[in-house]
């Protein structure tokens, strides 16, 4: 094959241990006035799958620093600024009322967990650890979600024998999206760092733009525990270096696409072969790109508007189609530009509008129960 990647291999290690140190609920340092108890959801969040999506952040130890005390206070400024930062992001601390599809913004507050990992964080990074092992650094199951007990984000700080910390957030996606996860997580370093309230200011008029219409999940099936003996799952991990992918675009002439486009055409061709060996036939496949809405519409939505807003940039193989790497790149990097394109009349084009976003998600539906289907990473396909 002309292109090459690097696989994560699971080698012999010492187990990967995690010893929790605290776990509390962190709440907003100003409580939530009563006019804003009640936080509407989108239409956008009636469809996001149950599920808890998880952010990991890693930090190097500074200056060489591995006492445990200086990291603990380390962990202790992060749960004040966490405080401040959860007066804006209020819903955050609420809880889900799925019967009535409002977030109750009762101030329960956010778990937060402070552990302490037995290696080294560049064992995390290379070589040392099992993909499955990483969960250990999450405090909560990703299909513990949308039931009234489920805490809507989870925070855990994880200290390393090296002074490293591993810093994850698992977001309700009932509430939230990858911008609105990226937004959280800088306003907070931003309260953090400068001690300062400035900063970041989300938008809470998703619902304005997108009203709720009840309409049905987005089945994913997760159970509540990943421990379920009906459920099984594998993890694996893929490292497509700067070079790989400079290979990979060097293979495809035309319009260009995305670094992620580029891996997704790659990961769905390979799996359609595996999919073909495996059946004897080519199956028809549906890939879908999530897309983030703000900036593409016309007028344009708040850049920090809270909750999702994304809709679903949807490519299909039919059956029998056998294509190669160049016609994967083309098809998704055309139905992005053509996504983008139609995105422009989601605000002003009144029903057929809200058509635009609602139509994949019910093609999506239709689909997913006779096809093999391929979600793709939430981020942004950008042109980059």
């Amino acid at each position: 094959m002309p292109y090459r990647y690097r696989r994560v291999e699971q080698l012999e290690h010492n187990p990967m241990k995690v010893q929790i140190l605290s776990k509390k609920f962190v709440k907003p340092l100003i409580p939530t006035p009563p006019n804003l108890r009640n936080y509407k959801t989108s239409f956008a969040d009636e469809v996001a799958p149950t599920q808890n999506v998880p952010v990991v952040l890693y930090y190097p130890a500074a200056n060489g620093n591995t006492a445990t005390a200086s990291l603990v206070s380390e962990s202790n400024q992060l749960e004040k600024s966490l405080e401040h930062i959860l007066t804006r992001f209020y819903p955050l601390a609420g809880r889900y009322i799925k019967q009535s599809r409002v977030i109750d913004c009762n101030d329960q507050g956010v778990e937060y967990v402070v552990s302490k990992v037995n290696v080294q964080l560049h064992d995390l990074l290379g070589q040392g650890v099992e993909a499955e092992e990483l969960n250990q650094l999450i405090s909560c199951e990703l299909g513990a979600a949308d039931e009234v007990s489920d805490p809507l984000l989870a925070i855990q700080v994880n200290i390393f024998e090296c002074g490293g910390l591993v810093v994850s957030g698992c977001f309700s996606h009932r509430i939230a999206d990858g911008s609105t996860m990226a937004s959280f997580f800088c306003g907070w370093a931003t309260v953090n760092q400068a001690k300062s309230t400035d900063g970041i200011c989300p938008s809470f008029d998703a619902a304005s733009f997108f009203p709720g219409r009840g309409l049905d999940k987005i089945p994913m099936n997760l159970p509540r525990s990943m421990k379920d003996a009906d459920f099984k799952s594998a993890t694996k991990m893929f490292a497509f270096n700067k070079k790989a992918i400079s290979t990979l675009r060097a293979m495809c002439h035309g319009p260009r696409v995305s670094s992620l486009q580029l891996v997704n055409a790659i990961l769905w061709k390979a799996l359609i072969g595996v999919d073909r060996a495996k059946h004897g036939r080519s199956r028809a496949s549906f890939l879908i790109q999530p897309m983030n809405l703000r900036g593409k519409t016309n007028p344009p939505l708040p850049q920090h508007i809270f909750g999702n807003l994304w809709g679903l940039a949807t490519t299909q193989v039919k059956t029998g189609d056998h294509m190669a790497f160049q016609d994967f790149a083309d098809l998704l990097g055309c139905s992005v530009r053509k996504y983008v394109k139609d995105c422009e009349n989601v605000l002003s084009n009144g029903e057929d509008g809200y058509k635009i976003v609602i139509d994949p998600y019910l093609e999506f539906k239709k689909t997913v129960s006779n096809s093999q289907c391929i979600i793709a990473d939430e981020r942004e396909s950008e042109q980059d």
